[in-house]
């Protein structure tokens, strides 16, 4: 039996990162404090900083009046476009996948698992959320950002990550 100690303590450790609930930095000032948004009870969330207004569940997720409840669906970087196009939430039509620009506008740079203000964004997973971005060089990848730690990068468009979509403020 003691064989397999090691192996799985080591296994243990390797995945340590799922389930980890969000921490932040209480010493450091916050990015993206929750004044910085309006949020209303239909499931939206105004920033006052971009002018965008944003579905604060990812989809796949269903609003349940104070949080986001259900499994957040994935989608490749084409159908993350087209799933924008065809989405009618809180009475509106022209939502959109964000620019890269946008999204990381989001990121809260003092806390990881997720990386994002949870009472405007809440239940946000820690994954990968598709931009609108292609990358300008090589037409076969798009920009994403890893709500883990935050940070943004590119990936190949066939990749299946999560969205959350935006739409031009009132």
């Amino acid at each position: 039996m003691k064989p397999l100690i090691l192996p799985l303590l080591l296994l243990s450790l390797a995945y340590s990162h799922i389930g980890v609930a969000q921490t932040c930095k209480p010493n450091i000032a916050p990015d993206a404090p929750n004044n910085r948004y309006r949020l209303s009870a239909e499931g939206t969330a105004f920033d006052k900083q971009t002018g965008l207004v944003w579905m604060r569940c990812a989809l796949g997720q269903t609003w349940a009046g104070n949080t986001c409840t259900g499994t957040v669906r994935e989608y490749t970087w084409q159908g993350a476009l087209q799933a924008a196009e065809s989405t009618v939430f809180a009475g509106r039509s022209d939502w959109r996948l964000p620019n890269q620009k946008e999204l990381q506008s989001l990121v809260e740079w003092r806390c990881a698992a997720p990386a994002i203000n949870l009472t405007a964004f809440p239940n946000t997973p820690s994954y990968r959320h598709w931009s609108s971005s292609p990358v300008a060089y090589n037409n076969y990848y798009a920009w994403f950002v890893y709500f883990y730690y935050g940070y943004g990068s590119w990936d190949y468009k066939n990749g299946n990550y999560a969205v959350r979509l935006v739409r031009s403020g009132q």
